[in-house]
């Protein structure tokens, strides 16, 4: 197994770490409420709708995500 490989489980966002029980707070103008929090956006619950996860994610995948 490379270096780089990652262990990713159900629960935790894969790029920021964030759990249902600790999740992202993010800056008052994504949502218009404070303080907004995340959630996830795929099925197996491991990427959060953090914009800043969100961006790390090819493209491709955003778009089977979204299917």
């Amino acid at each position: 197994m490379s270096e780089l490989a990652q262990v990713v489980k159900s629960g935790i966002c894969r790029v920021c770490g964030c759990t249902e029980f600790r999740a992202c707070e993010m800056p008052h103008y994504i949502l218009d409420e404070y303080p907004a929090v995340c959630w996830w956006v795929d099925a197996a619950h491991t990427l959060c709708s953090n914009p800043r996860c969100i961006a790390v994610v090819p493209l491709a995948e955003l778009e089977r995500i979204a299917a």
